[in-house]
């Protein structure tokens, strides 16, 4: 109470501190400087420009009709009032590049990060949203990478990710802002996160919508043969079939560069808790991955093994799972119904979906990818600048499976001291975070030269840390393969069917289900 009698007193010095300068302007000046009512922004576009004023300067803003928003304490004009008479409060290109931030030297600075990850820069659209991007391999471009890059609360942030190796977030470190800039950029996000919401929101709907209609036109995988299903040793279930010389793959993508070819996709499905369609996956025979884009992805799953999302309650127990080869694999071995939530991060999204809908007393096992080679990716990293192999190599235990397990990693060619060491072609710096005796994260930092930029990448077993993130939201239980050998560095139930054998995923199953498995008797749809 003592707060809020305090921000009403606040408010009152200003308003009469205002009344004092107004005072002090002529009628007629007055007149002309007051902000006058204008037409509304289209959709999407924010209702306000927030303005960096100094306290000193609030009763001058004001007096020349600018609003006061008490609650985040910034004064704001509208969108399409004259900005002329507040240029000196305005954050705009001027005023960023006299604080250092020039947008070209962004992007230049951008497009060297993503090449330190092999991605090959096209167009970078700076939006905050992820945008495809083609890698280089033995093959040539393949497109397994995508970046994001934006302006936010007065910082230019990106994140980078290569699929076939390192990926990592990236943070332009020139410019410096003053407080009231930066505050008002932060207000500004925000008014601008919640018209851009509203206008995403009708988009993907009706991306959805269009989706949906050309879905329903290609006929069903079931029993189809397909490159991608024989290398993955698994079937089709609830799957689409699409011809890429015959379908429209770039409308049912929705992706106009999307070329036609001789090929035939694989289509799965993606839904909401409600059965409603919100996005698709498209897998090539050559293993490649699209999502429809624009289409909302967050919280979208695929189900095998029951048709809707009703029919899991009544399910003996419930899987989860990352992609559909897997999901595909877990299902084969166990007759559960699987959840495919398609990636890490969206198996915590999906978790608190269907929480709220299956019973508290099902079992319910999320089945997690085990990506435990992550300090072994940023040793092989370091090994590129011709690090020599240490004297005394140390032996460091990395997270290595839901459970606390743990798998000794021998760091001979690199130190992991959190200091900087200078190679052969550059240098490093090679830091890990440990709980409970295990290796949970690490950061590495990489310069190739002088004038290469400063590449940081921090990795960890995400896969293990989703699942049992997820398994706690679910209030159920998280289990990761383990593997006789780890030759080839598996991952997934998929794997360790390939390379082990069904039973091995029914047998690591069962360990963690109250009841028997008995695939006969579930109805396998």
């Amino acid at each position: 109470m003592q707060s809020i009698e305090m921000a009403r007193r606040s408010n009152r010095r200003q308003d009469r501190a205002v009344a004092r300068f107004l005072g002090s302007i002529p009628p007629s000046q007055r007149s002309r400087s007051a902000v006058r009512p204008q037409p509304e922004p289209p959709p999407g576009q924010a209702n306000r420009v927030y303005l960096a004023v100094p306290y000193a300067d609030i009763a001058k803003v004001r007096a020349l009709g600018a609003e006061y928003d008490s609650k985040q304490r910034l004064c704001w004009i509208p969108v399409t009032a004259d900005r002329t008479p507040f240029t000196n409060w305005i954050v705009d290109e001027s005023a960023l590049r006299d604080a250092g931030i020039n947008r070209e030297d962004v992007l230049a600075d951008f497009r060297d990060a993503m090449k330190s990850y092999q991605l090959v820069p096209d167009t970078i659209i700076p939006d905050g949203q992820w945008h495809c991007a083609n890698i280089e391999t033995r093959n040539g471009p393949r497109l397994n990478g995508s970046y994001r890059l934006e302006f936010k609360g007065g910082e230019w942030r990106g994140y980078i990710r290569n699929f076939k190796g390192a990926s990592g977030p990236w943070r332009f470190k020139s410019g410096r802002l003053s407080r009231e800039q930066r505050a008002a950029l932060e207000a500004q996000d925000r008014e601008r996160q919640a018209a851009r919401d509203a206008v995403r929101l009708a988009e993907q709907r009706s991306i959805a919508q269009r989706t949906l209609g050309i879905l329903t036109t290609l006929p069903r995988g079931d029993h189809c043969t397909h490159p991608y299903l024989t290398k993955k040793g698994v079937g089709a279930h609830g799957l689409r079939l699409a011809n890429g010389a015959t379908d429209d793959m770039a409308s049912l993508l929705n992706l106009a560069s999307f070329k036609r070819s001789r090929d035939q996709y694989l289509v799965v499905p993606g839904r909401g808790v409600d059965d409603s369609l919100l996005t698709a996956q498209v897998l090539g025979p050559d293993g490649s991955k699209l999502f429809v884009k624009g289409a909302r992805k967050t919280g979208a799953f695929h189900l095998i093994g029951v048709r809707r999302v009703a029919e899991l309650a009544s399910a003996p127990a419930v899987l989860f799972a990352e992609g559909y080869a897997t999901g595909a694999s877990l299902f084969e071995a166990s007759g559960l119904p699987v959840v495919v939530c398609f990636d890490a991060d969206n198996l915590v999204h999906v978790a608190k979906e269907l929480v709220r809908v299956l019973p508290a007393a099902q079992p319910k096992v999320v089945c997690a990818d085990n990506d435990q080679y992550f300090l072994d990716g940023a040793l092989a990293r370091i090994a590129e600048l011709g690090a020599p192999a240490s004297s005394s190599p140390e032996t460091l235990a990395v997270f290595a499976g839901a459970g606390e397990q743990g798998r000794e990693v021998v760091v001979a060619g690199a130190i992991a001291d959190g200091n900087w060491h200078a190679v052969a072609k550059g240098k490093y710096r090679l830091s890990v975070e440990r709980m409970r005796g295990l290796v949970r994260a690490v950061t590495v930092d990489i310069v190739k030269t002088a004038d290469d930029p400063h590449v940081r990448m921090t990795t960890r077993n995400k896969g293990v840390e989703a699942g049992e993130e997820a398994a706690r939201i679910l209030r159920g239980r998280a289990v990761s393969p383990t593997f006789i050998s780890l030759v080839g560095r598996p991952t997934d139930f998929n794997d360790l069917a390939t390379a082990e054998g069904r039973s091995a995923v029914t047998c690591q199953l069962q360990a963690v289900l109250p009841f028997p498995l008995a695939r006969e008797g579930f109805d396998q749809r």
